[in-house]
């Protein structure tokens, strides 16, 4: 009789920053090991080499209609839709990411950049003025994010509780009744985007949304559910996974003092300890999933076409044949590009946002709150280990008398 296959995904971790024990047993076994998931046995991709070879091989298919296609959760499988461009492949990708790259340039996002520094400046303020403790996730982590998407796509930021709610119900499948709330949720934001898709027509401004309006709808480059769905997903997308970022990190550097200390004596360190917080964290903690279209060898191992793989990120990220005391958190670490992001055709659309949106409000934070710390214990924190996206659920911080002056 073969062997059980370990099930897929593990997420006991006896430290909130580390990962799991049992997944880092399967990262010493090899760069692919086989798993058991919920519709099946797959491959779970361990090692950053392999990560980046297979991430980037057109041989691995991200069309969940796919027979066979890896999920965490038991779903009926359906044809990929049109818009859903994270989930196709070739030509089809690369037209969606041709109209959505200029929206996510370096030049328009930096364009973006006063916007984001003047929604951090009013939420400190506002912080500063209610006084400690106060939960930073709530009060500065979410609005921050939501404030950034929603000037992007043009989405009024007085309904940002609106998506806010249903945009949680999204990142949390293990939940009884999930499946229910992630349709009843996908179905009020597509109703919303619809509306908002259609006030955009009558009234276009200078937002995302009123650009693919009149650069592709009107001229039937593509069909409205198309937009539509594309807009939903990048809404998604970019809302929670920031936001969460935005307050885990903030709990990493108050947990590490050492290195908080560093990135406010030297600020110069700022961009750096970003992609180290990226790479550290790994906030996606379950990871990508792919499909071969056909037999792919990597080192001695093959996944045959019609097999599954998951590639862990929060893996790659800690290979320690990349990355020295890769379970160290190093502000000052020099080493090669981390995989938060993904890899390859389907890097994610709107890293440069998030790495801007990421640096600012870190910067902005530290400067204003000089002495911010926990205002409880390390170990109250509360960790979401079984979700999507890994991160704290709450974030107690208070702070003193030293306080930086209130914006102009």
């Amino acid at each position: 009789m073969a062997d059980q296959l370990p099930t897929y995904p593990i997420t006991e971790r006896t430290c909130p920053y580390d990962p799991p024990a049992g997944l880092l047993e399967l990262q010493s076994q090899a760069p692919l090991v086989r798993v058991q998931l919920p519709t099946g046995p797959a491959w779970l991709v361990t090692g950053y080499d392999a990560a980046r070879a297979l991430l980037d091989d057109p041989r691995m298919s991200s069309d969940m209609g796919r027979e066979g296609f890896p999920t965490l959760y038991k779903q009926k499988m359906r044809p990929v839709l049109k818009g859903s461009f994270m989930r196709m492949d070739g030509d089809d990708h690369a037209f969606y990411r041709t109209m959505l790259a200029g929206e996510f340039s370096v030049k328009r996002v930096a364009a973006m950049r006063p916007e984001i520094e003047e929604a951090c400046d009013q939420l400190l303020d506002e912080m500063v003025r209610k006084g400690p403790p106060t939960n930073l996730h709530e009060a500065y982590g979410i609005p921050v994010s939501s404030r950034s998407i929603c000037r992007l796509l043009g989405v009024p930021y007085e309904d940002s509780e609106f998506f806010t709610t249903h945009l949680e119900a999204l990142f949390d499948p293990h939940r009884a009744g999930a499946p229910e709330r992630i349709a009843a949720s996908k179905a009020a934001l597509s109703g919303y985007l619809d509306e908002l898709v259609t006030r955009k027509q009558k009234d276009p401004g200078d937002d995302m949304i009123s650009r693919l309006v009149a650069d592709y709808l009107v001229p039937g480059k593509v069909e409205r559910p198309e937009l539509l769905l594309t807009s939903y997903l990048l809404l998604a997308a970019g809302h929670e996974t920031t936001a969460n970022m935005i307050t885990t990190g903030t709990a990493a550097l108050l947990m590490h003092p050492e290195q908080l200390t560093a990135v406010r004596d030297e600020p110069q360190l700022l961009r750096g300890a970003v992609e180290e917080l990226l790479r550290y964290l790994s906030i996606f903690q379950f990871g990508i999933t792919r499909i071969a279209v056909e037999d792919v060898t990597f080192g001695d191992q093959t996944v045959a076409a019609g097999e599954g793989i998951i590639v862990s990120p929060l893996l790659g990220n800690r290979d320690q044949d990349v990355y020295g005391d890769p379970h160290t958190l190093d502000v000052r670490r020099r080493s090669r590009p981390h995989l938060s992001f993904g890899h390859g055709p389907h890097l994610c659309v709107g890293h440069t946002l998030a790495r801007i949106e990421l640096q600012i409000a870190f910067e902005r934070l530290l400067a204003r709150l000089p002495d911010l710390s926990l205002a409880v214990p390390a170990s109250e924190v509360p960790f979401r280990t079984e979700t999507l996206v890994f991160g704290t659920v709450d974030l107690p911080v208070t702070w003193g008398g030293r306080t930086a002056g209130a914006s102009a």
